[in-house]
């Protein structure tokens, strides 16, 4: 076997590189190699707590990379902590199991428990999706087509066994007891891999488009401190004029990004009244994000107003606000409205790092979901590329207009119709024809069934395993 500093090293090096900003994707397939090697000769308390100090350091680095103005770098700790802890016990198990079961179903369970962590994550956390190998993969769409049969864990789970393969290839000598179950697993993989390349070329939706606008406001809005009325007044018109300027240039759906600005309680009332006689003197859709002080800038309403024909359809606050920010949790998902082209929905940014949310609107039968967000420099454009992934599995069309990154439209498919910088000049007013009919998806059907696979699968590993044991 190699060296250990060496896998040290290599172990650091790949988590770093692989994911978030500055991601190597073909890394990713390796990625857990020097780890798998690693713990397969350790043995002392000692040496298993050096590996989860090492991975921590490694994780930290890997969330470094999106730390830009204005996040602190101790958010790198708020992610890196958990993602670091989670994978070492995960490996701490596995390693304990594979020296009973062996390594032909080992290279299946590693990837197995993997797989369940990262859903485990999104269903019952507040970290949403960050850190689901899929997302390594985000420039490779025919890839990605994969979520829209059983969700993101599906990919995964193919990228956790080609580290797990290519472990036990190098630590063994009798190589030949693993060229059957990689073959076969490789053609299951180019199989799946084939259908995700036909659903991209064939990816043309079919019916009716319609124009749609997203509004990315300039506006610097900071936790630190309220801004001038002023300020925000200026800021408050220039986004209604933009409004108008999408509507003269045909758009019928507009949407704001996040906060697009903030509106004082007193004048809520005012602002509400004058954004619906918009959209009912002009017949158009809106979706007008914003924010509402409660205790200043410490704590706050986020939220948009959905307005159909100049009635409010849905107020709708941040389901699921990011750890740390003191917004007001809404308790409801968004609600459809049965436009006269289209079912539209919504969510607000961080919402959709989380594929159940997605799919709850995939349920209600939308064709358009609308995502006001702001982000900042260190995941542009990750994070916008994240959200297409949920158009994947739910088979919509996608508006996301945002601050500080890049605002894009996607379709079913995950094709871009639009995109805007928000580092270039323009006008910070995206247009895009979006197809106005669903897609279906096998993923938007049954939701995260695969993972109950999974762990039926590692339940019936346990029970080998505690037999084993016992005997």
């Amino acid at each position: 076997m190699l060296n250990r500093k060496i896998l040290w090293i290599l172990s650091i090096t790949f988590i770093a590189l692989v994911g978030m900003r500055f991601n190597i994707s073909i890394l990713a397939w390796v990625m857990f190699v020097p780890l798998l090697l690693l713990v397969r000769e350790t043995e002392k308390k000692k040496s298993w707590f050096f590996i989860f100090s090492l991975m921590q350091f490694a994780y930290f680095l890997q969330i470094s990379k999106i730390i830009t103005d204005p996040m602190p770098i101790a958010m790198a700790l708020l992610f890196s902590v958990p993602m670091a802890l989670g994978s070492w016990i995960i490996l701490w198990i596995f390693e304990k199991v594979r020296r009973r079961i062996g390594d032909n179903i080992g290279i299946f369970f590693f990837a197995s428990l993997m797989s369940v962590l990262e859903w485990i994550t999104y269903s019952t956390t507040e970290f949403g999706s960050w850190g689901s190998m899929i997302y390594t993969q985000l420039d490779d769409l025919a890839f990605l087509q994969l979520s829209s049969l059983f969700g993101i864990t599906f990919g995964s789970f193919f990228i956790y066994l080609s580290s797990a393969f290519i472990t036990v290839f190098i630590a063994n000598k009798e190589r030949t007891l693993f060229i059957k179950p990689a073959i076969i697993t490789s053609v299951i993989f180019l199989l799946f891999y084939s259908y995700g390349v036909i659903r991209v070329e064939n990816g043309l939706s079919k019916g009716e488009h319609v124009l749609v606008a997203g509004i990315s406001s300039n506006m610097q809005i900071t936790p630190q401190e309220i801004p001038e009325r002023k300020y925000l007044q200026n800021g408050t018109n220039i986004l209604i004029e933009k409004t108008q300027i999408a509507i003269d240039r045909g758009a019928k759906l507009i949407a704001w990004n996040e906060g697009a600005t903030i509106i004082f309680k007193e004048d809520e009332d005012i602002f509400t009244k004058q954004v619906q006689m918009i959209s009912s003197l002009n017949n158009v859709d809106l979706f007008i994000a914003y924010i509402v002080p409660i205790d200043g800038i410490k704590k706050f309403e986020n939220k948009y107003l959905f307005i159909s024909q100049g009635k409010v359809l849905d107020e709708y606050f941040k389901y699921h606000p990011v750890p740390g920010e003191p917004a007001v949790k809404g308790t409801n998902f968004a609600k459809v409205g049965a436009l006269e082209y289209a079912n539209v929905s919504g969510a607000i940014c961080y919402d959709f790092d989380f594929p159940v949310l997605g799919r709850e609107l995939a349920k209600k039968d939308i064709d358009i979901a609308v995502v006001p967000s702001s982000d900042w420099k260190g995941i542009d454009p990750i994070h916008g590329q994240m959200a297409r992934v949920r158009a994947i599995e739910g088979g919509y069309s996608l508006l996301r207009p945002v601050r500080g990154a890049t605002s894009y439209a996607f379709d079913g498919y995950g094709n871009i119709r639009a995109s805007m910088s928000y580092f270039e000049e323009n006008d910070r007013i995206m247009m895009a024809s979006l197809p106005t009919k669903k897609t279906w998806t096998l993923y938007g059907a049954v939701g995260d069934i695969f993972p109950f696979f999974l762990i039926l699968f590692m339940v019936l590993i346990g029970i080998r395993f505690y037999f084993k044991k016992s005997n």
